[in-house]
């Protein structure tokens, strides 16, 4: 199964927050009465708490959502305190070997996974708090098994039996504020794809090819490698959309901007300039070499797209190296854009590689 609403995420970490309300709720009851229910349902939702966090975690990584993963736990654990008529003791006991196993797996999917989604810092932060809220659930059947002797409470009188019990309290702190580092994350990574990407090709904008295109150029100055850009332009393109009609132009568009993305090697940069116009820049790659990179292209995209009529879509490009003599990413865009020039006034359809600028 896989969570499509908006914020998935934030609506199964909200829920956690919830089930940790009822927990209060159920913890209070069972002292109170001694009722094996409400141990149960204790147990049950403190379980199923971090079993929606660690589902959030799954959701907020893009992977699949595997329901029995997380409704296995607490269905478990309450099973197992009714079935087996625990008392108090031992169903804290069961309670905290299932809760082990789950914060371990959180902490190690969170090292794994999240980094990818999220920054290193906020991952390894979430990965200390569910590592700490590991350390408390683990104590309880450590003391139980290894240290008879010690018996671990909140309001013990020494410091040593109360650590388990403040681990408890620091995790749990940690593991909100990681959340709130990740959800900041994310706005600011879905802002950053509002205004550096093109929504219908998922290239790069123009904005995001002028700010790091800039950069590249200027690393590959200091570095010696080559900078070569290449322009492209689809050819007769509002042929497209008077014959066939806005949509079907968007659709052309679109399946461009997928043919680049899967083309091999990938450009450093692929943006989408405006209208039919593309731009790609390669790092350590010579005019000759892009030149090859394009006519690949030039075929991927002629099998993977067809117009109503059958006809294929062909696209016009100009190459231009940098060299010694350009000042800015300015002067090697002019030579490509000189080419690209060149290629539709040749007859479209082909691939040219400007002259380079002389010193």
């Amino acid at each position: 199964m896989t969570v499509r609403r908006n914020r998935p995420e934030t609506v199964l970490f909200c829920w956690s927050l919830v089930m940790a309300v009822c927990c209060w709720a159920a913890i209070l009851g069972a002292v109170a009465t001694r009722n094996l229910f409400l141990t149960a349902l204790y147990a049950g939702c403190i379980s199923g708490v971090v079993a929606l966090q660690w589902a959030a975690i799954v959701t907020l990584t893009g992977r699949r959502l595997h329901v029995a993963w997380f409704v296995l736990p607490p269905a478990m654990v309450v099973v197992a305190i009714l079935a087996l008529q625990l008392n108090s003791e031992n169903a804290a006991q069961v309670s905290a070997v299932i809760l082990s196993f789950q914060l371990a797996a959180a902490a190690i999917f969170v090292l794994r996974h999240a980094t990818k989604v999220v920054r290193t810092n906020t991952a390894f932060l979430m990965a200390l708090g569910y590592a700490t809220s590991f350390c408390s659930a683990i104590a309880r059947p450590i003391e139980a098994i290894l240290m008879p002797g010690v018996h671990f409470s909140p309001l013990s009188g020494e410091m040593v039996n109360s650590i388990p019990f403040i681990a408890s309290y620091v995790g749990t702190t940690i593991i909100i504020l990681s959340w709130l580092a990740a959800l900041k994350d994310r706005a600011e990574s879905t802002l950053a794809d509002l205004a550096f990407r093109d929504e219908l090709t998922q290239l790069s904008n123009r904005r995001a090819l002028r700010e790091q295109g800039r950069k590249l150029w200027t690393s590959s100055r200091w570095q010696g490698t080559a900078f070569t850009l290449v322009a492209l332009d689809l050819d007769h393109f509002k042929q497209v959309n008077d014959l066939f009609g806005h949509d079907e132009g968007d659709r052309v568009l679109a399946t461009f901007g997928e043919a680049i993305r899967a083309a091999q090697p990938t450009p450093r940069i692929a943006a989408r300039m405006g209208g039919e116009e593309f731009c790609l820049i390669y790092i350590g790659v010579d005019a000759r070499t892009a030149h090859d990179f394009v006519e690949d292209l030039r075929d991927s995209f002629g099998e993977k797209l067809k117009l109503p009529n059958g006809l294929p879509v062909r696209f016009s490009a100009g190459i231009a190296q940098s060299s010694p003599a350009d000042e800015s990413i300015n002067s090697v865009f002019r030579r490509a854009d000189d080419a690209l020039y060149n290629a539709k006034a040749s007859g479209r359809d082909c691939t040219i590689i400007g002259s380079a600028l002389a010193a």
